[in-house]
This record gives structure tokens, sequence and C-alpha cells, in this order.
């Protein structure tokens, strides 16, 4: 079963308090939607929106510049500041790139990321080969077991041109960390086979936030606001730091 959304999600509108909530590479708002509900159960005016390229098609996606997902993100962000009282940004995977974007630019009342792809688990891969030959081998199709235990999100492809552009924008978030100054928490689950531990590091080292804190679970998959083992845990450590700062 792939998961896929095509709908933009909102709640609890009349909230002083906003949160924006970003999903991940060549995914949906099907990853988010649980999380934005459940903040919006809790009082908070929560928005997930599908990104530029994405809730359409793959070859829609392979049309998409960064530059087009960091200006879509910050129209968002604008406009929930505009009307509320704090704002905080939520993201997952490369959502959470652009979360840390964000929080470089806006006085953000706090930045929650989970799954954090700055780093890769196969850099040459992404670096070198995709690079050269993205324009050429396009897609790359998604090799889809049958087995219950392995969820799939987006697109039955990989759009390899729209990964290439997920490339240059992690360059340009890295060069943004430093700037970071929202209170940050950053989520890591052990069984995540996308991003790396280092990547914790990498943010929580370079970004200049006086109030930041890692936390880790041991069950959850990359998806991790998505259905999982540990996802009650995960929405109430983010709703302690929510209704903390």
């Amino acid at each position: 079963m792939i998961r896929f959304d095509t709908n933009n999600y909102e709640y609890n509108k009349s909230s002083p308090i906003g949160v924006y909530i970003i999903h991940g590479f060549s995914n949906t708002t099907y990853e988010v939607k649980e999380i934005a509900k459940f903040l919006g159960d809790q009082g908070f005016h929560t928005i997930a929106n599908n990104l530029p390229g994405h809730g359409t098609t793959v070859e829609e996606c392979n049309r998409v510049k960064y530059q087009m997902w960091i200006e879509h993100v910050m129209q968002d962000i604008a406009n929930l500041i505009s009307i509320s009282e704090r704002t905080y940004v939520i993201g997952c995977s490369m959502g959470a790139n652009l979360a840390l974007y964000l929080a470089s630019i806006f006085p953000l009342s706090g930045c929650i990321v989970g799954g954090t792809v700055l780093k890769f688990n196969n850099p040459f891969t992404i670096h070198i080969t995709n690079r050269l030959l993205c324009k050429i081998i396009k897609f790359s199709q998604k090799k889809i077991k049958n087995d219950s235990n392995i969820k799939y999100y987006g697109y039955s492809s990989y759009p390899l041109i729209a990964l290439n552009e997920m490339r240059k924008l992690t360059r340009k978030v890295i060069s943004k960390l430093p700037k970071v100054k929202s209170p940050l928490l950053i989520i890591h689950t052990e069984s995540d086979r996308l991003s790396l531990k280092e990547n914790v590091d990498l943010v929580y080292d370079k970004t200049s936030s006086e109030i930041k804190q890692k936390f880790f679970i041991k069950h959850a998959h990359h998806n991790l606001f998505d259905e999982n083992p540990d996802q009650e845990e995960i929405f109430n450590e983010v709703l302690k730091f929510i209704s903390k700062h």
C-alpha cells in the first residue's frame, strides 16, 4: 500500500497559537496529518500543506526547483505568524530541513525536527552519481515488497531530478544552521534507515539555539509522525515542548 494524500489540512483556526507542519521529500501530508489533528485537538491552530510537486505526479515533482519549496514554506509561515501570538514549525525528513531554514530567518517560538536528512547515508550516489545522471535517468522505481511491516509513502517511483534539488537544499540549509536561534527539539529514531544519527549531532552542534534538546526513540520508522509503536510518546514530547516554550 502506497500512503498518498492530495489534501491540505488545517485545524482549530481560531487558536492564537500556530503550528506549521512540513512533510518529507516525495511524500505528502499523509505522513503528518495525524500530528496535525492531534495538536489541533489540543487547542493549537495547525496547518499541513503539500509542498510544490507533491501530492500530484512524479513528473511534476521533477519539474520543481528547491527554491520553490523554500518560497512556499516561507509564504505559509509568514501568513501564520501574521495571525498568531506564538508560532512553531515541525518538519519530518526534508520537511525538517525546511523547518530549520525557516527557523534561521523567522523569530519562531520553537522548531521541532524529526528524521532530518542533511547528511545522506548514500553520499556517493546522491552527490556524484545521481547529480550527473538524473537528467538521463529521471525516475527510479520503488521496489515494493509484499511485507505488511514495511510502509511506503508518496510516489511509486523516486523523482531523481527532484532528488538532486533536495541535495542542493541540504547544502543551503547546512550553511544556515548557525542562524537558528529558536528553541529546538531534535527527534531521532534508532530504527531509521534514511536519517543518520550524524544528522542529530550536526543540527545540535551547528545551531545557535540556547534551548535545544535531543529526543531518541527506538521503534519508529523514518516517517515518525505517522502510525508507529512510539507515536504516542513522540506526540506527547512534541506537546510538552510546545506547551513549555
